[in-house]
């Protein structure tokens, strides 16, 4: 059977923008490497739950690996079994990060300028609450008896939430005495507490993606959504997205000799803050597929089936961090039919020979192209 290589480059897809002419930053950027591979293979269109409906990164790609929605644990479980942390079953957590907000207008977040400073306002965060976990700069974990809605608007000039939740804990910032020495040094206060990635930590007990696989990333939520799966990850963080994916793509193809599936996955974009930058988006996409030569000779092997997609399409337009439309997908090995598209972006996917393909629907046609069962 046919060893399968899949590669999730995060936050490539985008609607299109006025300043490159009504076009995405994928259509923009030349991409000879990923272009030569849609052309080989077939493309199509993929969203995790039903179109229209915006879904963010982590809740994507646990929906993309086959996972149930009803187990689903929240990021903030995520965040913390990457970082060794241990979880009590059946209690909820969420995740709060600092910031300043200007007329419910989210202006910084984690803007600490020294470790001590940061060591300082979580000395008076767990002076004042139980329950609370550094997991990493001005990234705290909490315990809750209930759910708590996010009030994080996710991107920089975004519009808050409601905190009716937990006004006391969300405006707690604003009661740190380090404000006073950052007003002194011209910077913005820390008044507010943002929450996100709430949910009941329920230990994963089922392996519905019975495949002897490998997942290697630089986004620290998906090496924990790995390890709640009971996957065996490699977790390297990024600074430059060639060097990162090539390094990835070689030690992909050499643990294919061993395994049948190795998962790549870049949260470069989403991680470096650069939604709203669609000129810097088009640069990263034109880093990214310069590493793809690199499979460009790989794929000579008849053995390796390759998919490329993306795990949310987020706009570069407005204020926010992702949206309701389907991202770009390309599969690429024996059995798959080509479709006749000879690029791969957002608008001509949807000609192609894949179709649209929802939920757990892209691992079930990749495992019927290769002639994996699995019990999805």
């Amino acid at each position: 059977m046919q060893k399968v290589l899949m590669v999730v480059l995060g936050g490539i897809a985008d609607h299109a923008v006025e300043g490159l002419g009504r076009r995405t930053p994928l259509q923009v950027a030349r991409t000879p490497n990923l272009d030569h591979l849609a052309m080989l293979g077939g493309c199509g269109l993929y969203h995790p739950t039903v179109l229209g409906q915006p879904v963010m990164p982590d809740y994507a790609l646990y929906l993309m690996l086959g996972n149930p929605p009803e187990l689903y644990p929240g990021r903030a479980s995520f965040e913390a079994i990457a970082r060794g942390v241990r979880l009590e079953e059946e209690r909820v957590y969420f995740l709060a990060e600092p910031a300043f907000v200007d007329r419910n207008v989210l202006v910084e977040t984690r803007t600490f300028q020294s470790e001590d400073e940061e060591e300082s306002f979580f000395r008076f965060l767990k002076g004042r609450v139980e329950g609370v976990f550094r997991l990493d700069r001005g990234l705290y974990l909490f315990k809750a008896e209930h759910y708590v809605p996010c009030n994080h608007p996710g991107i920089v000039g975004g519009c808050l939430c409601s905190d009716v939740e937990l006004p006391e804990l969300s405006l707690l910032p604003e009661q740190w005495q380090g404000n006073v020495a950052r007003i002194e040094r011209g910077l913005q206060p820390l008044n507010r507490l943002l929450f996100f990635g709430c949910g009941r930590y329920v230990p994963n007990r089922e392996d519905g993606f019975p495949v002897n696989s490998l997942f290697y990333t630089d986004s620290t939520f998906f090496t924990g959504m790995a390890r709640w799966m009971g996957k065996e990850v490699i977790y390297e963080p990024s600074k430059e997205m060639k060097s990162w994916l090539m390094a990835a793509f070689n030690r992909a193809l050499k643990e294919l000799e061993k395994r049948d599936m190795v998962f790549i996955y870049t949260d470069y974009i989403h991680r470096m803050n650069i939604q709203t930058r669609a000129w810097r988006r088009v640069e990263v996409i034109e880093e990214m597929d310069s590493a793809f030569g690199v499979l460009l000779e790989a794929m000579a092997r008849e053995d390796i089936f390759l998919v490329i997609t993306s795990d949310t399409t987020v706009p570069s337009i407005g204020h926010r961090p992702c949206s309701g439309l389907p991202v770009p997908v390309v599969m690429m090995g024996e059995g798959v039919r080509r479709g006749g598209v000879g690029r791969f972006d957002e608008a001509l996917a949807a000609s192609g020979s894949l179709g649209m393909m929802r939920g757990k629907e892209l691992l079930l046609t990749i495992f019927s192209y290769t002639g994996y069962f699995c019990s999805l």
